[in-house]
């Protein structure tokens, strides 16, 4: 009965995924481009937290880590000025010794290196030079084994320029003090993705980013800008992805008007769930499939995703858009609305599938091992609201 069920969701969705495409493409597009992908910093300072922060400055943004795995790791960074020579020295001890060079022809102000012959579960030390510019030490860790224990943070809407980033940086720096091995971000991670000096604002009000690997979603915000596509280097398609870390399976998908009904992703999506084995699976993406915020649901979404998350038990289901904070559980998937990174916060309501909502800036810490998962949702003083346990 259940197999029939799933077949004739699938069905379904497929009909609305070839509707919904055609509707997509047949629209403006919403989220139109900026033709001025890096606008001109012409000021003397970036304006952020009230204060000035020069514009010489040599490090502009990071460094920071992506794409932990088993034996390898991304860093990336933003120098002011073009630079020759760009290197990161890491190893196991604050000794360092090793150097991976940046290998490029030209001078540039990107700069992104991939360490290899790493090993599993470890933490690393590291730092980042180019030319006469060197960055203080860091650290990273490389992805778990299976049968480890691991901790790791999700959160969402860090956009916070309506304060002056004063919000975003507070939550920030809650997490920065639990140092989790990486973080997930449910998207809006800026006001406008096609604006470079928000980008720079969102890097500097972020400072966990030096040293938990970043895996971020787009969110409407972002509007699809080639800066967010330069500053992340995220694993396959990008704009949808998934990795293993640990005893978790992690899919991240693009809800967004331009790909959310594309038949491409919902296949894609199939066809990675049905190749999982870890022991958990979690699903993130921006627009919430059950809210009781005022962005309410995305009901057409929920009709083509539903059906396939609860056929392939995916566990939990973390999203974002509404500033608040939500759990609900159908189907027996939890879903989680974790908005509370930093913009201005929205009311909550209570609806029937609702087992908590509070209007609050918080960010979300698991724990998970082969047998359990634990979840806190925590505000920035420490205070934990919300917090539940899925066996495996």
């Amino acid at each position: 009965m259940k197999h029939s069920l799933v077949i004739s969701g699938v069905i379904v969705g497929i009909v609305l995924l070839c509707v919904g495409t055609s509707i997509v493409f047949g629209m403006n597009d919403t989220f139109r481009q900026s033709k001025k992908i890096f606008p001109e910093r012409t000021g003397e300072h970036f304006i952020f937290q009230n204060q000035f922060i020069p514009q010489n400055s040599s490090l502009v943004i990071g460094p920071y880590t992506q794409q932990s795995q088993k034996n390898s790791i991304i860093v990336s960074w933003e120098t002011k000025t073009q630079t020759t020579r760009n290197e990161v020295q890491w190893g196991l001890t604050v000794d360092l010794g090793n150097i991976t060079v940046e290998k490029s022809l030209f001078v540039h102000t990107l700069h992104t290196v991939t360490l290899e012959a790493l090993t599993a579960s470890m933490q690393y030390y590291y730092k980042v030079v180019s030319d006469d510019t060197e960055s203080v030490m860091y650290t990273f860790c490389t992805s778990f084994q299976k049968d480890d224990d691991m901790r790791f943070v999700v959160y969402g809407d860090s956009r916070g320029g309506w304060d002056n980033w004063m919000s975003t940086k507070i939550v920030a720096q809650a997490i920065e003090a639990i140092h989790p091995p990486f973080v997930i971000n449910t998207g809006d991670l800026v006001d406008d993705g096609a604006n470079a000096d928000d980008w720079v604002d969102f890097f500097t009000a972020s400072p966990f980013v030096h040293n938990s690997t970043f895996y971020p979603v787009l969110g409407n915000h972002e509007h699809y800008s080639k800066l967010y596509f330069t500053y992340f280097s995220l694993p396959l398609h990008e704009r949808w992805y998934s990795f293993d870390n640990g005893p978790v399976h992690f899919v991240g998908l693009d809800s967004n008007l331009r790909n959310a009904y594309r038949l491409v992703q919902f296949v894609w999506l199939v066809h990675d769930l049905r190749t999982n084995s870890q022991p958990f699976t979690i699903v993130f993406f921006h627009h919430p499939l059950y809210s009781s915020g005022p962005h309410r649901n995305a009901t057409l979404l929920r009709m083509i995703w539903k059906p396939i998350f609860e056929h392939f038990t995916v566990d939990i289901v973390f999203n974002g858009h509404d500033h608040d904070y939500e759990r609900s559980v159908v189907g027996g998937i939890t879903y989680v609305v974790t908005g509370g990174g930093g913009a201005p916060l929205y009311d909550v309501g209570h609806s029937p599938w609702t087992v908590y909502s509070e209007k609050t800036y918080h960010y979300c810490l698991l724990t998970a091992n082969s047998s359990l998962l634990t979840f806190e949702a925590i505000k920035p003083d420490g205070t934990v609201f919300d917090s539940f346990m899925i066996p495996e």
